[in-house]
């Protein structure tokens, strides 16, 4: 497998057979591959099938642009949209087997664009320990999931599985837990689910205030981003209520600020977030497709830096992850001042040694400590996202960046991988 290149291993996708041959050929090799999504795209003279694989999109084929509106009215009819509307955004869910598909069509500048969303059924949510969270950060979560009231905000790619653990973590027959979903993509059993359907109304405020009514203890929110229910949110909190809720920005500096362009005083923020968790989705490899090379201490001393880090702690840290993580695992640190870094062994095999994905977090609660204390005095004042960063710096707060150097240096990624995806 080539980056940007086309996929090998899969099974041919005859175009010209028929469409609907075609449509269930490209839905049957996405599911096999563990796609999460599929981009059916109109190009200048062609148009191409593109896989999401681990997170990466990879093409799978290409084929005559005149097909692309056959095919865009066969998944049209599987969806029940309508056929002959080609200016307007369209969208529907549909299952196949275990899996639920989410159809969307979207007018680009080429023509019509299909894109198939893959929601495979879960057995079960995975629990906190499970998703890549481990050590400081578990603990200071499953501290937060103490609170009687207030509110967790996550961010970040794959915060729904996240979310998930966590109501899952809360759950309980004790507790009217009630979720507000743009798409139910994940089950449990106990929880009171609801969608969105702003065609009708019922956009994230009125579903807010219609749970509300239910008298839940915890209410789950997957994008808040307007005024009007944040506000609703804050209020349920002084009120007793516990609240998760996933918020549209990408750093964990930035929540404060965010939620001051909401509108929400400093003194409800200090009085009621009990911490945020920000992450990211990173591709772990085969570990039969890796091999460790000890680096010198001057390119140590230059990753080390880069962390802003020292070799004693990233060996604390190392030290304390293959205990709680994997007690199996040497130790790969050879002394407090080299690191030893896995590589992929051959790289005509770079691509297929990805083998599935885990997540790089940071936590920042707000119940106590240091960091808490500065960050609360510091919200009174309406700070930058900079300001944040600058006292997260010097109180040496665990980024996911250096959760990431510690899963790199334990053999679950690799640092080109952590490097495209935290961009130092």
């Amino acid at each position: 497998m080539k980056e940007g290149g086309k996929i090998s291993k899969i099974k041919e996708i005859k175009f010209e057979n028929s469409v609907k041959f075609a449509a269930e050929s490209i839905i049957e090799n996405a599911l096999n591959l563990h796609a999460t999504d599929v981009h059916i795209e109109p190009r200048e003279d062609s148009t191409l099938v593109r896989f999401r694989i681990n997170g990466v999109l990879k093409t799978v084929s290409e084929f005559s642009k005149d097909f692309l509106p056959k095919l865009a009215k066969y998944f049209k009819h599987l969806g029940g949209l309508n056929f002959s509307e080609k200016t307007f955004p369209q969208s529907a869910t549909i299952r196949h087997g275990e899996a639920r598909i989410r159809i969307s069509t979207t007018p680009v500048f080429l023509g019509e664009k299909v894109t198939l969303r893959l929601i495979r059924a879960r057995k079960s949510v995975r629990k906190l320990n499970e998703i890549g969270l481990w050590g400081e950060n578990l603990q200071q979560i499953q501290q937060i999931l103490r609170q009687p009231r207030g509110i967790i905000f996550t961010i970040g790619e794959g915060n729904n599985t996240t979310n998930f653990s966590i109501l899952n973590e809360l759950n309980s027959s004790e507790k009217n837990i009630v979720t507000i979903e743009k798409n139910i993509e994940k089950t449990i059993s106990g929880i009171n689910q609801t969608e969105i359907n702003p065609r009708i109304g019922l956009d994230y405020f009125e579903m807010t205030k219609s749970a509300l009514s239910q008298n839940p203890d915890i209410l789950y929110i997957d994008n808040l981003k307007d005024s009007k229910t944040a506000e609703l949110i804050f209020d349920a909190s002084m009120r007793g209520k516990f609240i998760i809720a996933s918020l549209p920005v990408q750093k964990i500096s930035e929540i404060i600020p965010f939620l001051n362009y909401l509108g929400i005083e400093p003194f409800l923020i200090s009085a009621n977030v009990l911490g945020m968790i920000s992450q990211t989705l990173i591709r772990t490899v085969s570990k039969k497709a890796i091999s460790k090379t000890k680096i010198s201490k001057e390119e140590s001393s230059l990753i080390l830096q880069e962390f802003k880090t020292t070799g004693v702690k990233i060996h604390q840290l190392e030290k304390d992850f293959r205990d709680k993580v994997h007690p199996k695992n040497k130790l790969s640190t050879s002394s407090n001042s080299i690191l030893e870094l896995p590589i992929i062994q051959k790289k005509e095999n770079y691509e297929l040694a990805f083998s599935g994905n885990t997540a790089i977090f940071e936590v920042l609660s707000l119940i106590n400590g240091k960091i808490s204390k500065e960050i609360k005095s510091l919200i009174q004042l309406k700070p930058t996202s900079t300001e944040i960063e600058e006292i997260l710096s010097i109180n040496n707060f665990k980024n996911m960046k250096l959760d990431g150097l510690v899963k790199v240096l334990q053999n679950e990624t690799i640092l080109p991988e952590l490097m495209r995806k935290t961009g130092f």
